[in-house]
């Protein structure tokens, strides 16, 4: 009797072992979470920066430190070389450069700080003809070198935008291009290349040195927001554009024989050799080892080990 007895609780714990076999089995595959590739539509493009002016747009400057009585002509106003276009104030003009504590080079040049302050002009002239499209105003302090008027030569407004020379190449006269102004950040204009300097220039990019070649872009329309001195964000379209599939950069594995993902097929992680393109902010173009209807396992670095894996919904 004990041994039926025995036998009965035996076949008992057998059958409750194997009733809880799957569990224990599927417990122990690697759970994983999976992902559909983006289609996007996508071109490629060049980005510059600049500003707004005039062609021929100058500054009417001065190599020493003035203060200006009153202006002789408005925003708008045409001039001719020679023309007086402002009043110095003479006196306010000496206190302003005792007050910064330094003459510009032309003063240093000289014999003494009173014999500077004797070549403090009475008058401001135009050094060309155009339309006044800025003044400093009366009153204003102007420190050596900064602009006390601005004349456009022509009324032809214009984007001049500086592009890395590692991109330069890429771009090409009658391109189309798309620029936003910081003062209308919602709003996108368009334009098209009209020149491309033929000598580069070197300047600062926050606190690197890098060399540009300035780009002048006619804008397509007329519009009365745009206005000289803006700056602005300029995009060059290098291609029409195509579908690309895009995944997130957690799917994408790398070792030596390059980059890789995993497709969940059938309860199993198939490996695929990837090559990438393009790359964005929230993933990267699968140029070739991807579908759009693949569902691609994230973190593919956690089941690389295993072939089996489960799919966390």
């Amino acid at each position: 009797m004990k041994k039926f007895i025995a036998l009965a609780v035996v076949c008992t714990v057998l059958t409750a072992g194997i009733s809880m076999l799957p569990s224990a089995v599927e417990a122990s595959v690697p759970a994983a979470e999976t992902v559909t590739p983006k289609e996007v539509l996508y071109n490629e493009y060049v980005l510059g920066s600049g500003s707004l002016c005039y062609i021929g747009q100058s500054d009417v400057t001065s190599a020493l430190p003035l203060v200006i009585k009153d202006f002789t002509v408005e925003e708008g106003d045409e001039v001719s070389v020679g023309d007086v276009i402002a009043r110095v104030d003479r006196s306010a003009s000496e206190a302003f450069i005792g007050s910064l504590g330094k003459v510009s080079q032309l003063a240093a040049a000289t014999a003494s700080l009173s014999t500077a302050m004797s070549l403090i002009p009475d008058e401001i002239t135009a050094d060309r003809s155009g339309r006044v499209i800025y003044t400093a105003g009366n009153g204003a302090a102007v420190e050596s070198g900064s602009s006390i008027a601005s004349i456009a030569g022509t009324d032809s407004l214009v984007v001049t935008a500086a592009v890395s020379e590692l991109d330069i190449s890429r771009i090409e006269l009658g391109q189309s291009v798309r620029f936003i102004c910081s003062a209308y950040p919602d709003d996108e204009f368009t334009g098209t290349v009209a020149r491309i300097s033929a000598a580069a220039r070197s300047q600062y990019s926050g606190a690197v040195l890098e060399t540009v070649v300035d780009v002048l872009i006619t804008p397509d329309e007329p519009d009365p927001r745009l206005k000289s001195g803006l700056t602005a964000d300029v995009r060059f379209d290098i291609s029409d554009p195509r579908k690309i599939c895009v995944l997130p950069y957690e799917a994408i594995g790398q070792d030596d024989e390059g980059e890789y993902i995993y497709v969940f097929d059938d309860g199993t992680a198939v490996r695929r050799k990837v090559f990438t393109g393009a790359e964005f902010s929230d993933g990267t173009e699968i140029v070739k080892g991807a579908d759009a209807g693949d569902r691609v396992i994230l973190n593919p670095e956690e089941i690389s080990l295993s072939r089996f894996v489960r799919i966390e919904e």
